[in-house]
């Protein structure tokens, strides 16, 4: 079952249409979804387990690859360096201390979410003359669950805050023909800095970065559950809305789509299913449960059905089995609003294409008339 889905004709999303209705009243956050932007979150999301998650990620899609980089001399064990190619996009990240990341992932990964949460809210030009900053009060961590105290979330973000400005990146995104860089001259760091005063959290956005092409030309949603559930569930939430901005067509016309248990080993990083001697209990059991938190937490919102043979070996139940993904409610209506902007777009560009058709057509059969007069009146004169 593939997961992915090439990008050319998904709609763009102007950030400044999505800020502001995302927010007090809503179930929900604006979230960037860009090709490089996934890129750096994926990378950074399996730092500890890299290669198992490339070549999970080779047999579930048919149009991603990981290729990894001998890391410098004398820093072998720490430092990593991944290239990640899609259709449209080239991305690579450098992880200077991979150990750095795997021990701060838990704290880092939430963080890092409503850090790109906090971007899709602002106007950044292409080219910033000055370094800008993201701010956010650490109460909201407080207030969306995921800390029950603001003591608790200065810690969790003191953890992080080292591996997040330890980021780096650099790469290319195809647009039709064109090719433009993230970064303006090579490797460069994503955060140039974080500190928490007076209980304000500040990362400063490095103004070398292409910040809107990295990570705001798409958008999908995030429910603001998403902090207060366990990581493994907050990681196929956030995966699942990450996918239905690749699956609006099944989406316009059923209202869900499935991602397989094989896709959901990869997200959660579970064990190889041959190496395991409990897989009951390493493989099924954190899927199912994760599954039915995700399902539990939304609340109608989003039902999540699993769907296998509850006799199936374990083989049978990562290939067979999957998860049946339906939306209701907002979530439904944001997607189908995009769904509809993707329709028009492809249904445009079809009509364009047959009308430049149609003209070449009447092209050539005008020049293939203009021909025979010509070789008609070539022959008279003999």
């Amino acid at each position: 079952m593939k997961e992915t889905d090439n990008d050319e004709n998904l709609p763009a999303v102007n950030n400044t249409r999505e800020v502001g209705d995302t927010d007090k009243n809503s179930k929900f956050f604006s979230f960037p979804n860009s090709p490089a932007s996934n890129t750096m979150f994926n990378v950074v999301s399996h730092a500890g387990n890299l290669e198992t998650f490339a070549n999970r990620l080779e047999q579930n899609s048919h149009s991603s690859q990981l290729d990894f980089f001998t890391p410098p001399e004398g820093t072998k064990e720490l430092s990593q360096r991944v290239k990640y190619t899609t259709d449209n996009t080239e991305t690579v990240i450098h992880l200077d201390n991979v150990d750095f990341f795997t021990k701060a992932n838990k704290p880092l990964k939430k963080i890092l979410t409503y850090t790109l949460i906090n971007l899709s809210r602002k106007n950044i030009s292409e080219n910033l003359i000055q370094d800008i900053s993201i701010k956010f009060p650490l109460t909201d961590f407080v207030e969306l669950g995921s800390y029950k105290t603001l003591r608790s979330a200065r810690q969790a973000f003191n953890e992080a805050k080292g591996p997040l400005t330890s980021i780096k990146i650099e790469g290319v995104v195809r647009d039709k023909k064109d090719m433009k860089q993230i970064t303006d001259t090579g490797i460069e760091v994503l955060f140039t800095g974080a500190h928490v005063k007076n209980g304000i959290a500040e990362i400063f956005l490095n103004r070398r970065i292409n910040w809107e092409l990295f990570a705001l030309q798409y958008f999908s949603i995030i429910p603001k559950t998403y902090f207060s559930l366990s990581d493994n569930a907050a990681d196929i939430l956030l995966n699942t809305f990450m996918l239905a901005r690749k699956r609006l067509n099944d989406i316009d016309k059923k209202q869900s789509f499935n991602i397989s248990f094989k896709t959901l080993q990869q997200i959660l990083d579970l064990p190889d299913e041959n190496q395991t001697k409990n897989p009951g209990r390493d493989i099924r059991e954190p899927i199912l449960n994760a599954l039915n938190e995700v399902t539990k937490a939304e609340n109608g919102d989003l039902v999540i059905t699993p769907v296998y043979n509850v006799n199936a070996n374990i083989i049978e139940f990562l290939e067979e089995g999957y998860a049946n993904i339906q939306l209701h409610n907002e979530y439904l209506e944001y997607f189908e609003s995009l769904a509809h902007t993707k329709r028009t777009k492809i249904e445009a560009t079809q009509k364009m294409r047959a009308e430049i058709a149609e003209k070449a057509k009447v092209k050539a059969l005008s020049k293939k008339i203009e021909q025979d007069e010509s070789s008609k009146k070539g022959k008279k004169k003999e």
